[in-house]
């Protein structure tokens, strides 16, 4: 069956075009004295690990997925990060393979394994599609494709390696646009948006991929200790160096973005309360 371009759109181009605008926009509002590495991960791969290991688990995603699965499947983690989906899958089925690029993040999802004693994990360091084939009964990805220029390969190469069902977990919209308002009060402009679940769902459909999509709750994901932990995190996410006035700026906005909660940590008062849940069942085509 060929796919369906809602509206009449090339909703690949469209994904491709979102992507490099806003890029090129944060490149040109870079700081030049901000480390690049070629692992976009090196030197926060710890700060988001305890950023996730403050979300208890299982999650909504994982409440939402573990009755999709059996205790004989072998369920592919693409982009698995910091593994923090790594103890519960593993408890759930027979084998997980965590598929993980980045050298960074892979340092802190071994020390989960190693934490959690999960015998029954295997990491790929591989990007997706991999060199080699791998297959699965289930494939899962949370939060990856929103770097990807090209988001086609990622998505026919999920649904021709899983044998049963392909899951993919994303944003109504980038999780990291929730700071646009920080971007705006600092440089003046509007902060331009990553494609993200509403896209990928159209994207998919364009494919063929004829995916479904529900709505699941989640806590609001930027929290903070105290205004100097805010301070680094915000400044680090728009690729900024210190320099007093425009730190002044962001303390000034988050005066006014913030709220204290309960249990004396700094929230952002608008975050977003759901995330999109995109499943499809696969047919294995064997070559």
């Amino acid at each position: 069956m060929s796919g369906v371009m809602a509206g009449g759109q090339d909703w690949l181009a469209i994904w491709r075009r979102m992507y490099e605008s806003e890029r090129a926009q944060g490149e040109a509002a870079t700081d030049p004295e901000f480390g690049r590495d070629a692992d976009p991960w090196a030197g926060r791969a710890g700060r988001f690990a305890a950023a996730s290991q403050r979300q208890p688990q299982p999650d909504s995603f994982m409440r939402a997925l573990l009755p999709q699965l059996r205790p004989t499947d072998t369920v592919l983690d693409i982009g698995a990060g910091t593994g923090r989906y790594l103890p519960t899958l593993a408890a759930s089925v027979r084998e997980v393979i965590a598929i993980e690029p980045s050298a960074a993040m892979r340092v802190e999802l071994e020390r989960v394994i190693a934490d959690a004693g999960l015998p029954n994990v295997t990491v790929l360091a591989e990007q997706w599609p991999p060199a080699r084939p791998v297959v699965g009964d289930v494939l899962i990805s949370a939060h990856v494709v929103y770097a990807l220029a090209e988001v086609g390969p990622f998505f026919l190469a999920m649904d021709g390696a899983a044998r049963r069902a392909c899951h993919l977990y994303l944003g109504i919209q980038h999780p990291g646009y929730a700071l646009a308002a920080f971007w705006e009060r600092v440089h003046g402009e509007r902060r331009l948006p990553l494609p993200a679940a509403l896209e990928a769902l159209a994207c998919l459909h364009q494919l063929g991929i004829y995916a479904g999509l529900e709505l699941v709750p989640i806590p609001g994901s930027f929290r903070f200790a105290n205004m100097g932990e805010a301070l680094d995190e915000i400044r680090h996410r728009m690729r900024l160096t210190p320099r007093p006035d425009r730190d002044a700026r962001i303390v000034a906005a988050a005066a006014d973005l913030l709220t204290s909660r309960d249990d004396g940590w700094l929230a952002l008062r608008d975050q977003p309360t759901h995330a999109a849940l995109m499943s499809w069942k696969t047919v294995r085509r064997e070559v």
